[in-house]
């Protein structure tokens, strides 16, 4: 690696980084499920939001 940084400490950088990606990932999936999915049921439309929802969790599957 460049500037000779020690690579242990960059690989610990890294995961602190995607610790917070991941809690910020469950945080909106949990706000969009409490708010939008909720209220897509409300208005008769909930299955394509449920729908919706799980497609996108296949992307955040590593979270």
């Amino acid at each position: 690696m460049e500037g000779e940084q020690y690579c242990i400490d960059i690989l610990k950088q890294i995961a602190a980084v995607q610790a917070s990606l991941s809690k910020v990932a469950h945080a909106l999936a949990d706000s969009h499920m409490k708010h939008g999915v909720r209220e897509a049921i409300e208005a008769s439309k909930g299955e394509a939001k449920v729908d919706e929802l799980l497609e996108t969790l296949k992307y955040l599957k590593h979270f």
